[in-house]
């Protein structure tokens, strides 16, 4: 009986110690909870320490800062064409310059042509004309045409002589257009001799290919009769080609009626 007193005093009390080791606080339990759902609680992760994604542009443009030519470019064009943000002429200027200044090919001649035609900051033809002419000289032949137009827009003798040349230069590589410019020259004598018989076929050619440029050049001869036989009808036709083929300067100028408040009265009777 002795054994069975003691079994059952020793039972009781592991017993209550299992039990208590087993209940759960609710109100320790709330306290836990409440703390890992505290956003300011150490350890929590806070989402306003965040920084925002970069966009492509602030992306591209730092690389171009870091040193990266073609991320220039690339920056420029975003700037220019208004992607990932506003478009900014100025800051496509600014890159553009500075990868060519990296020695981005692509980005001189974008950077050329802003100077030349006043985009994003002052115009500046003859510093445009100094980066056409180095890329000319690797024998890039799109950059010697707008270099021969640059030119020609100048206006001087000297410039003159050098667009006719340049001119020339780019028809023999087989680009129609500068042999069209190169023919006009020719007919009028800029920059150089006049050659109107050599001029008036190559204006034909190309104007029977609907180069606007050319017939209004053509009309001009048939006109005057330069390089061949003077032809009005001709060169009316030749102009109305050139209006039909989108030069609109050779479009007839559209008539309108005298607005009726403008006739003059009839004269009163005596």
């Amino acid at each position: 009986m002795l054994r069975i007193a003691v079994l059952s005093i020793l039972c009781a009390t592991a017993c209550s110690k299992q039990g208590d080791t087993a209940s759960v606080d609710p109100d320790s339990q709330s306290m836990s909870t409440a703390r890992t759902s505290d956003p300011n609680a150490p350890g929590m992760y806070d989402t306003a320490d965040d920084e925002a994604p970069k966009d492509g542009r602030t992306l591209q443009a730092e690389a171009c800062d870091g040193g990266r030519a073609d991320a220039c470019a690339d920056a420029a064009d975003m700037f220019e064409q208004g992607r990932n943000g506003a478009a900014d002429a100025a800051k496509a200027r600014e890159y553009y310059e500075k990868g060519c200044a990296l020695g981005h090919r692509p980005s001189c001649g974008f950077f050329a042509t802003m100077l030349d035609e006043g985009k994003g900051g002052p115009a500046d033809a003859k510093a445009a004309r100094e980066i056409y002419l180095g890329a000319c000289e690797t024998g890039n032949m799109d950059q010697c045409h707008k270099a021969a137009i640059s030119f020609e827009a100048a206006g001087g003798e000297d410039e003159l002589t050098q667009a006719r040349e340049l001119y020339a230069q780019v028809c023999k590589s087989g680009q129609a257009p500068a042999c069209v410019a190169e023919a006009g020259m020719m007919l009028f004598g800029e920059g150089g001799a006049k050659d109107p018989k050599k001029a008036r076929p190559i204006l034909q050619a190309a104007c029977d290919g609907n180069d606007a440029m050319a017939c209004v050049h053509l009309a001009e001869a048939m006109e005057n009769g330069l390089g061949g036989k003077k032809d009005k009808k001709g060169a009316e036709a030749m102009r109305s080609k050139a209006c039909t083929a989108g030069h609109r300067p050779a479009c007839p100028a559209a008539t309108e009626d005298a607005p009726k408040s403008d006739a003059k009265a009839p004269a009163a009777k005596p």
